[in-house]
């Protein structure tokens, strides 16, 4: 009889060490693609400011999630365990390209609504690889293009890639370094703007 209770004991002990402390998961860590907003207070009449519209920005299918992917060899992709996006990744790419196309063109309003009136400009922006590597390496490339006054011809459709290497191998500085990519594009579609 003692021996079935000892048994019994052990059993319900083991169950509970699985249960709370031995089988735990720790919760991922979330990531954002961008820098953080400003603190300071801004506060401008944006009446009659030429308007960018930037319409969401397309990325591959099986890079659409909240995943983070590294590759691993020619044709593996491994979704990090440990971490995730806030959003899925090409909701963070649009909030972090619009972000740095308004960071550089202060005196137009850009924007993913669409407009009561035509914008002066819209841009479209096509990823193909935005992709991490093992090493840390990440990699961008994308073509936009960009119409005019509502036309649907577009008057400037570019093409580019852009590696930045991260500066170590943790999820904290792949995310960054796939954010200066955003810039880096940011600076080439600001540039072709600026000359429509």
């Amino acid at each position: 009889m003692r021996m079935k209770r000892w048994r019994l004991s052990a059993i319900v002990a083991l169950a509970a060490f699985m249960t709370l402390g031995g089988c735990a998961t720790v919760a991922p860590r979330i990531y954002l693609l961008g820098y953080p907003s400003a603190v300071t207070p801004v506060a401008r009449d944006e009446t009659g400011l030429a308007m960018i519209e930037v319409e969401p920005v397309s990325v591959p299918d099986f890079q659409d999630s909240r995943d983070i992917f590294v590759r691993k060899g020619p044709n593996e992709l491994v979704a990090d365990p440990s971490a995730r996006w806030g959003e899925r990744l090409s909701v963070g790419v649009s909030r972090a390209l619009i972000a740095a196309l308004a960071k550089r063109q202060p005196d137009i309003r850009v924007t993913s609504s669409r407009p009561v009136l035509p914008a002066a400009q819209q841009v479209r922006v096509d990823v193909d690889t935005f992709e991490i590597r093992e090493d840390g390496l990440c990699i961008l490339g994308a073509r936009w293009s960009i119409t005019r006054d509502g036309n649907r011809h577009a008057a400037t459709t570019d093409y580019a890639r852009f590696t930045v290497n991260a500066n170590g191998t943790d999820t904290a500085d792949v995310v960054g370094a796939m954010t200066q990519a955003i810039d880096q594009l940011a600076d080439h579609i600001s540039v072709a703007l600026n000359h429509n």
